[in-house]
């Protein structure tokens, strides 16, 4: 079970603002991480940095044995290998369900139309959306839509699957569909790092839990440990807070 990516120190400012602190951690093939916090604490920040929409202000991000913040590393190329899932779904609009898992495949991947349709088909089967091939987004509630956007990040068949908050936009009744096909994607070996304030969900599924708590990683360990017995004075009252 080797590590997938590796974080080393990482940090990152926005001017004088320093949003991570010396962020060390590791994601495991097959692992699935619940990255939990209070707002502001630098989660949403780390996955975007471990994507590279943030470019890191220090420290390393070592994918496949690669430091990729190298200058001579292929950024591009590794982006293809994680599918990210954002808040606001950020599907094209003009597009139907069944193209949004197409688009990727077919420009980045440079599949063939053929295939990158079997493969789109396969995937909105997989988090049952395959009646809805021909609808647009805006035909879609945001539950559909989430769960399109899930596909399509599966379409491209990446090593590791990134979600930020993906329910935290979601009216209550449409989050539990999308945590029911996440349930089911946690339990195919699927490597995941999801940033999520849905407590229960986290204690069911995830391998490991990371606490952060501004700006670095205050805690982490298995869910029981985490959530039943934490150690930190800063989990307890976090948890304290949002269990109540």
């Amino acid at each position: 079970m080797g590590s997938v990516i590796e974080v080393q120190h990482l940090s990152k400012s926005f001017g004088n603002h320093e949003v991570l602190r010396d962020i060390d951690f590791s994601v495991n093939k097959g692992e699935v991480i619940c990255i939990i916090g209070s707002s502001g604490s630098g989660k949403s920040t780390l996955l975007r940095c471990i994507n590279l929409l943030e470019k890191p202000s220090g420290g390393q991000i070592i994918y496949r044995g690669e430091n990729i913040l190298d200058e001579k590393h292929d950024i591009h190329a590794y982006r293809k290998k994680l599918g990210m899932v954002f808040q606001q779904f950020n599907l094209f609009n003009n597009h139907n369900a069944l193209n949004n898992c197409m688009v990727g495949q077919v420009k980045v991947l440079k599949r063939s139309k053929e295939d990158a349709e079997k493969i789109a088909l396969k995937y909105l089967k997989v988090v049952g959306m395959d009646h809805y091939v021909n609808a647009k987004p805006k035909q879609l509630s945001g539950g559909q839509k989430q769960r399109v956007a899930i596909a399509r990040a599966l379409s491209m068949e990446p090593d590791v699957m990134l979600f930020d908050e993906p329910t935290s936009a979601l009216d209550p009744e449409m989050v539990g569909e999308v945590l029911k096909v996440m349930k089911e994607l946690a339990s195919t070996g699927l490597t995941m790092l999801i940033v999520t304030h849905e407590m229960e969900f986290a204690k069911e599924v995830a391998d490991r839990v990371v606490f952060m708590d501004k700006g670095v990683i205050a805690e982490e360990g298995p869910p029981e440990q985490i959530f039943n017995n934490p150690r930190e004075e800063r989990t307890k009252t976090f948890l304290k807070r949002t269990l109540s």
